[in-house]
């Protein structure tokens, strides 16, 4: 995906802040007896997004829309990262 130009800075920061995410231990019984254990991946905690804003001066209008956005996107990459997970393990 290729983010309108006047948008990158919140595309950046959430790829910045992907690294903050938190991250839940899961594990699943598959055939013939085994396990598997895999880490889901959790929203962006508020508080980096703060930090973020804060570092880069941001205003409060614009760490508010940052902070919708990355909360949206963060939505999208769970629900997509869930649908792969189910597809694996149908195989």
């Amino acid at each position: 995906m290729d983010p309108q130009p006047e948008f990158m800075w919140i595309w950046r920061a959430w790829h910045r802040l992907s690294a903050s995410r938190q991250r839940f231990p899961q594990g699943f019984s598959v055939a013939l007896g085994a396990t598997v254990f895999e880490s889901s991946p959790g929203m962006i905690p508020w508080e980096v997004v703060q930090a973020w804003a804060q570092h880069h001066g941001y205003t409060h209008a614009e760490m508010a829309l940052l902070d919708r956005c990355i909360v949206a996107m963060d939505r999208v990459f769970i629900e997509d990262w869930a649908q792969r997970m189910k597809r694996r393990m149908k195989k």
